[in-house]
């Protein structure tokens, strides 16, 4: 069964005297529609991006391109920077585990996609002590 979604495109304000064009946009919490009125020319609000016209020259598009922003703030720099960070914990918590150093349960999720750059020599040096652990069987 599918959901419709029916959004109004008026806006009755000063008391049903003046009639607007309504903002288009939903909310991620509630799913309603805003109720602010949309910018003249525009289909979302003041609040919601309706004077927003985007990078105007060249140099500013080559930015934002390269910047690869999500909500303005997350740039792929720092999705890299977070992501080693991650990986550098698991290791060390695969460590600590293998050494006995750690009890309980271990975090839990996925292992990290840059695992393989994290304190690589840590790394060569836990394999090397796993593959002695199972050569003389302790």
């Amino acid at each position: 069964m599918s959901k419709t979604l029916h959004l109004e495109r008026n806006l009755q304000t000063l008391g049903g005297l003046v009639t607007c064009k309504r903002c288009q946009a939903l909310s991620k919490r509630s799913g309603l529609q805003c109720r602010a009125p949309a910018i003249s020319g525009k289909t979302k609000c003041r609040f919601h991006g309706g004077k927003s016209t985007g990078p105007k020259t060249e140099a500013g598009r080559q930015r934002c391109a390269q910047a690869r922003t999500t909500h303005g703030q997350e740039t792929t720099s720092i999705r890299i920077e977070r992501s080693l960070g991650s990986a550098r914990l698991a290791v060390l918590e695969s460590v600590g585990f293998a050494l006995g150093m750690f009890a309980g349960v271990r975090t839990p999720g996925r292992r990290p996609d840059q695992i393989a750059q994290a304190y690589p020599e840590l790394q060569a040096i836990f394999q090397k002590l796993l593959i002695d652990r199972a050569k003389h069987g302790s």
